[in-house]
């Protein structure tokens, strides 16, 4: 009865066709309206996804859609090249898609349009983490050869391990030089956390401060006052001066991750830092701790000659 009357509200409110047969099309106009456009920073990414996911998916009632639709619908999608690029779709998109298509038919379930969602355990390609660590010599390099803005903005990603979205996004009220901590209030998990400032941070940020007289955005565009939006540009000419390859502006919050637990940080605070709503998440850059302990134990023998100790060198970098 629960069911039947979640479904008759849906049904009155959305004008969704009495017969119970909804088509996937109709429902992702539902879905981007009513759990996508209010409830997530990215339903443009939602948008994007659904394009090619309604195209296979578009006029199939969301009771036909089973397991074999889906494993189809890889093998199309593995095929296919990447709009106005000369490679074939990644195998990390079209997991993207597929997430999407399960949280929608579980969205529908929970509504009341369908019983039970056909897909809820449907496998996903395996997917090799693409997380790039750069050495000590090429964080030298990149922050030395980084212009203002970008300079700076790179070295608050560095200490901090902060999103790209939530530097440029942060204003003066949430920069504590006094105390020595930012607060970030727009986060991915929407909960507020308190990032410590190093000494380098807050020397920076006092210099920040005394320029820009502490108002508005940290980062902010001087024609608009708005925070900046863009800094690919800056981001992929950085790159291609420094010969730096594979790297993305994602990857210096791994940078930050991996760095700190090889100089001894534990996994709760790190946690806490990046925000993280699960340890499980966190706990991938122990791998990172464990290579760092194996060159630990490699850069200190003692052979049965009683050979050459060598000291394990200071990991602090200085890039100044």
């Amino acid at each position: 009865m629960l069911i039947k009357m979640k479904s008759d509200t849906l049904h009155r409110k959305y004008a969704l066709p009495k017969d119970e047969k909804v088509r996937f099309s109709d429902f992702a106009r539902i879905y981007i309206e009513r759990v996508s456009v209010p409830g997530k920073r990215s339903y443009l990414t939602d948008i994007s996804l659904l394009k090619n996911l309604i195209v296979y998916f578009g006029d199939l009632y969301l009771h036909e859609i089973c397991d074999y639709h889906f494993e189809q619908y890889r093998n199309i999608r593995i095929k296919q090249k990447v709009k106005n690029k000369n490679k074939l779709v990644s195998t990390t998109t079209i997991n993207r898609e597929g997430a999407l298509l399960r949280a929608m038919l579980n969205k529908a379930v929970q509504w009341g349009v369908l019983s039970f969602n056909p897909i809820k355990k449907m496998s996903m390609f395996k997917e090799e983490p693409k997380e790039r660590i750069l050495t000590e010599k090429e964080i030298k390099l990149l922050v030395r050869s980084a212009e203002v803005p970008l300079k700076h903005i790179i070295l608050v990603a560095l200490n901090t391990g902060m999103r790209r979205g939530e530097i440029l996004n942060l204003h003066w009220n949430q920069v504590n030089v006094d105390q020595g901590f930012i607060t970030v209030q727009k986060t991915k998990s929407r909960k507020l956390r308190r990032i410590p400032l190093n000494r380098s941070m807050k020397r920076l940020f006092s210099h920040l401060y005394l320029n820009r007289g502490g108002r508005g955005y940290v980062f902010e565009n001087p024609d608009t006052g708005k925070p900046l939006q863009d800094i690919k540009t800056a981001w992929y000419s950085l790159l291609r001066r420094t010969g730096i390859k594979d790297f993305r502006f994602h990857d210096l919050r791994h940078c930050f991750a991996t760095y700190t637990l090889l100089n001894g940080g534990d996994l709760i605070s790190l946690k806490e830092t990046l925000g993280h709503d699960d340890i499980a998440t966190t706990s991938r850059y122990t791998k990172a701790l464990l290579e760092g302990q194996q060159k630990l134990v490699n850069s200190f023998e003692v052979d049965e000659d009683g050979g050459e100790m060598i000291d394990f060198p200071e990991r602090k970098i200085k890039t100044s």
